[in-house]
């Protein structure tokens, strides 16, 4: 799986107002939307977005937390 990499923090914080902004339609058992931050790679020298989903308890195939994912 790839992820999203960006050369600056600004374009990452950038990015993760766009997302903030979005319109988002919640999930099947999803309390809220997703909390977005923008994240320095350990090591390396650039940045991502890390994705935190809200379910209810006992949710079934629900979202890990992590690095937003490229489709």
């Amino acid at each position: 799986m790839k992820i999203y990499i960006y050369d600056t923090r600004a374009e990452a914080l950038a990015a993760k107002n766009k997302l903030d902004g979005s319109t988002y339609y919640l999930g099947h058992y999803q309390r809220q939307r997703p909390d977005y931050s923008a994240r320095k790679i350990r090591g390396e020298d650039g940045y991502y977005i890390h994705v935190r989903y809200y379910y209810f308890p006992g949710t079934f195939y629900a979202r890990k937390n992590g690095p937003l994912l490229a489709h």
